[in-house]
C-alpha cells in the first residue's frame, strides 16, 4: 500500500471517529430532552392528581356535584379521573381510572374524533361535539361532548376536562317529532282542504297549496296581506269582523261565507275558525280550515228547482188520479146499474148461464173499483195532508169497527193500552185497517184471534197484530209488500193493501216484517217514530 492511500484511510477514519462522536453527543442531548419532557408530563399528571385530591378546591366540588359525566384526561387522552355519571356512562366493566378516552369512541367516529382534539389543542375549547360511543349494556348512541384545556401557571396545556351528555333520547325524541312534524306538514300541504293562519290583525302568515288553488293566489302574493280586505266582497265585511272578534274571544265555529278569487269570481267557502295560541297559552291569531262548496251550492239550488218542480208535478198527479178515478167509476157505476137493471126487467125470463155471467160482471166490476179505490189511496198516501197531530190510536181503532166488519167467529183483543202518535190520522186508519182486515179476510179458522200489541223501543213505537189465519209461506214473505201481488184470488183483494202500508211506515222513517208459519198464522211488526 502506498503512502498516499495510507493517509487517504487515516483521514477517512478521523472523518468517521469524528461522526460517531457527534451521533453520540446528538443522542444524549436528545435523551435529556426527552428526559425532561417525560420529567415535565410526570409534574404535569402530579399538578392534575392535586387538583383533584384538593378536598377545598372549586374542581372537587364542581367534579362531585356534576349530573353530567365529568372526566379528567390528559393529553394522550388517558383518564385522570372521573364523577360517577362519567362512570356509568361508560358501564362498569369500564369504571377504571387507568382507560383510554379514546377507546370510548365508535370506530366510526374516530377519525372524527381526532379532528376534533386538535381543534380543542389548536383553540383551546371544543363545544358541542356530537359522536357516536362503543356499544354496552346500555342504551346509548350518541353523546354530546363539551371540552376544553387545563392549564399549569407558564400557560401550558397539561390536560383537558370533558363534560359528556347522553342525548340518545333526546334525538330520537327529536328525530320522531321531526317526522311528525314532516309528516302532518305533508298532509296540511296536500289536503283538499284549504289551511290559513292569520295573526291578531288578520294579516295571513301561512297557507297551504290547496288553498292556493281554492283562492289563485300564490303563498307569495298573498303571505302578509289581509284576508278580508283581499278575499272577502265588501258587502260581506261586517259579517266577517263578526266571525274574527268571536275567534279572538277563543270561540270556535263554522260558517259559510261568499268571497271573491284572484280572477274575481264568486266562490262559496265553509270555513271552521278557532284561535291559535303559542307554546305559552297566548294568543296570537287565528286559523281557517276552507272547504269550497260552490258547486255544492249550485247543486243545492237545483235540488230546490227540481223539489218545486216534483211538487207541481205531484199535485198534477194528485189532481189527475181524482179525475181519472171519478171518471173511471162513474161507467163502472153505470154498467152496475143497467145490469139491475136488465135483471129486474127480464125476471124470469133470463136463463141460468146469462144470470152467472151477469153476475161475474158484477163481480168484476167490485173488483175494478176496488182497484181504482187502492190505487187512488196509494198515490195519495205522501200527498197534502196535515202531518203534525196527535193521533189517539185507541180511539182510532175503535172508529175502524164502523168501517171493518168483523165477523162473529172472530175476536179482537187488545194486549196492551195503544199510544198516542204525531201524524196524520187518515194514514194511520189506512194501516190498521189494511193490516186488520187482512187478518179478518185470511181467517180460516172456526175461532179466529187477532192481538194487537205495542212495545217502546228507542227512538220508536214496535206494533204488532198477529192472528192465526192462513198463514204466508217464507218465500213470499218479501212479494206480500210488492204491488199488484195477492197471494189468493179472493173477492175484494186488488193487491195493492199492504203496499200501501209499507210506504206509510216508510214516509214516517219506520220498517215494516213479518213472521209467519203457514197454516198457523201470521205476525206483522211495524215500526213508527215516537
Amino acid at each position: 500500500m502506498s503512502q498516499k492511500e495510507i493517509d487517504i484511510l487515516k483521514r477517512a477514519l478521523n472523518r468517521e471517529k469524528l461522526a460517531r462522536k457527534q451521533a453520540e453527543q446528538i443522542l444524549e442531548d436528545k435523551s435529556k430532552e426527552l428526559y425532561s419532557l417525560a420529567e415535565e408530563l410526570r409534574e404535569s399528571n402530579e399538578k392534575l392528581e392535586e387538583l383533584v385530591s384538593e378536598s377545598s378546591s372549586e374542581l372537587k366540588g364542581v367534579f362531585q356535584n356534576l349530573v353530567d359525566a365529568y372526566i379528567l384526561i390528559d393529553l394522550n387522552w388517558n383518564v385522570i379521573k372521573m364523577n360517577t355519571s362519567a362512570s356509568n356512562l361508560v358501564g362498569e366493566e369500564n369504571n377504571s381510572e387507568a382507560i383510554n378516552a379514546f377507546e370510548f369512541i365508535h370506530v366510526d367516529e374516530q377519525k372524527n374524533a381526532k379532528k376534533a382534539f386538535n381543534t380543542l389543542l389548536e383553540k383551546g375549547s371544543v363545544s358541542n361535539f356530537i359522536t357516536r360511543v362503543r356499544p354496552n349494556d346500555k342504551d346509548i348512541d350518541l353523546v354530546s361532548i363539551n371540552v376544553s384545556l387545563i392549564y399549569n401557571k407558564n400557560n401550558q396545556p397539561i390536560g383537558a376536562q370533558a363534560i359528556i351528555r347522553d342525548i340518545t333520547l333526546e334525538t330520537r325524541y327529536n328525530n320522531n317529532l321531526e317526522a311528525q312534524k314532516q309528516k302532518y306538514t305533508n298532509v296540511i300541504a296536500n289536503m283538499n282542504l284549504g289551511l290559513i293562519e292569520v295573526d291578531l290583525e288578520d294579516r295571513i302568515v301561512m297557507i297551504n297549496s290547496s288553498f292556493e288553488k281554492m283562492s289563485g293566489y300564490s303563498e307569495e302574493e298573498i303571505i302578509g296581506k289581509k284576508g278580508k280586505e283581499l278575499l272577502v266582497p265588501e258587502e260581506q265585511h261586517e259579517f266577517f269582523d263578526k266571525k274574527v272578534e268571536k275567534r279572538v274571544d277563543g270561540i270556535s265555529e263554522s260558517y259559510e261565507v261568499q268571497v271573491l278569487d284572484k280572477k274575481g269570481r264568486k266562490k262559496n267557502w265553509l270555513i271552521s275558525g278557532a284561535p291559535n295560541y303559542d307554546n305559552s297559552g297566548k294568543l296570537v291569531g287565528s286559523i281557517g280550515i276552507h272547504l269550497d262548496i260552490t258547486e255544492l251550492k249550485k247543486l243545492e239550488k237545483q235540488k230546490e228547482i227540481l223539489l218545486a218542480q216534483l211538487e207541481t208535478s205531484n199535485n198534477e198527479l194528485q189532481e189527475y188520479a181524482h179525475i181519472v178515478s171519478h171518471d173511471l167509476k162513474s161507467p163502472l157505476r153505470n154498467i152496475h146499474a143497467l145490469l139491475s137493471w136488465i135483471k129486474e126487467e127480464e125476471e124470469g125470463n133470463l136463463k141460468e148461464n146469462s144470470l152467472t155471467h151477469i153476475d161475474l160482471i158484477e163481480n168484476s166490476l167490485e173488483k175494478m173499483e176496488t182497484l181504482i179505490t187502492d190505487i187512488l189511496n196509494y198515490s195519495s198516501v205522501t200527498s197534502d195532508g196535515k202531518d203534525d197531530q196527535l193521533v189517539d190510536i185507541n180511539s182510532l181503532i175503535e172508529e175502524l169497527h164502523k168501517i171493518i166488519i168483523v165477523p162473529e167467529n172472530v175476536k179482537i183483543i187488545f194486549l196492551t193500552e195503544l199510544p198516542n202518535l204525531r201524524g196524520n190520522r187518515v194514514r194511520f186508519q189506512q194501516v190498521f185497517q189494511n193490516l186488520i182486515g187482512n187478518s179478518i179476510h185470511y181467517m180460516d179458522k172456526e175461532q179466529g184471534l187477532i192481538k194487537v200489541g205495542v212495545e217502546e223501543i228507542p227512538g220508536f213505537y214496535k206494533f204488532s197484530i198477529s192472528d192465526n189465519g192462513i198463514g204466508i209461506e217464507e218465500k213470499n214473505f218479501e212479494k206480500v209488500f210488492k204491488i199488484f201481488q195477492s197471494l189468493t184470488e179472493r173477492k175484494g183483494s186488488s193487491g195493492i193493501g199492504l203496499t200501501i202500508v209499507k210506504k206509510i211506515i216508510d214516509h214516517y222513517q219506520g220498517e215494516i216484517w213479518l213472521e209467519s208459519e203457514y197454516g198457523v198464522g201470521t205476525t206483522f211488526y211495524f215500526t213508527i217514530r215516537k
